[in-house]
């Protein structure tokens, strides 16, 4: 099989020595990839690369066999994505940001703006100017616009930032329908690690721009710990907690 995501030495390092090091991912049809790591680790860097919004300093990135830096456009070709905090017009409705997105792609009619509103919970507020939604509705509203093309593959930056608990309880469920239904991958950064530990199949954790550690979950968790015990058991090995925590 092959993949849909191949990263062969990835580095970007900026000038406070903050970045990544030589990462290599792969990631398949089907996968749920968790990235998780502290503060400043490095994993916004890292999706920021596999899309394409900054240029590494050595290494290449392959989405659907296509070259980022030769084939922006057929690699982009079926992905969607939510990167770092939601960003809108706020003087736009939500129909109408998503209007706008679907431009961007093929085929997107009014049907499928409406669906994907209303699988995020949106459907009563979305004729609402955004400057007036709340942080977990701008944030629905981002998974709507990264879902709303179908991609082959999303990619999710701390999705769940801003939710309240009937809106991360509808982002499980959703994870996890798009995955066994419509065969979707994902690729999700987040400090929920108990959300990360029951919708993903793999995971890899970064310390200081490096990934430590990555492996499927059900190996990772043979001793029958917890994901968050696991993770922290790492960050002990790496010397970012102490042997108290």
């Amino acid at each position: 099989m092959k993949p849909i995501l191949e990263t062969v030495q990835l580095t970007k390092m900026y000038r406070n020595d903050r970045g990544i090091r030589d990462f290599h991912v792969q990631l398949y049809p089907g996968d749920v990839y968790g990235l998780l790591g502290p503060n400043g680790a490095g994993k916004t860097t890292f999706l920021k690369l596999i899309t394409g919004l900054i240029r590494p300093d050595k290494g290449t990135v392959a989405l659907f066999g296509a070259s980022i830096a030769e084939q922006f456009e057929q690699g982009m070709r079926h992905v969607g994505c939510m990167i770092e905090s939601a960003d809108f017009h706020d003087f736009l409705t939500a129909r109408q940001y998503l209007q706008l997105v679907a431009r961007y792609y093929p085929g997107i009619g009014n049907s499928r703006i409406e669906e994907a509103l209303d699988v995020v919970g949106l459907a009563k507020a979305k004729s609402d100017k955004i400057k007036h939604y709340s942080t977990g509705m701008k944030q629905k509203l981002a998974l709507a616009a990264a879902i709303m093309p179908e991609p082959k593959l999303a990619i999710l930056d701390e999705p769940t930032n801003g939710l309240d608990i009937e809106g991360t309880v509808m982002f499980r469920k959703l994870i996890k329908r798009l995955s066994e239904q419509k065969g979707m991958s994902f690729i999700i950064s987040s400090h929920m690690i108990h959300e990360l530990e029951q919708l993903c199949n793999r995971v890899g954790i970064v310390v200081r721009g490096r990934l430590i550690k990555e492996g499927c979950v059900s190996e990772l968790l043979q001793s029958n710990q917890s994901l968050e015990q696991y993770y922290i058991d790492q960050l002990r090995l790496a010397g970012e907690v102490s042997e108290s925590a």
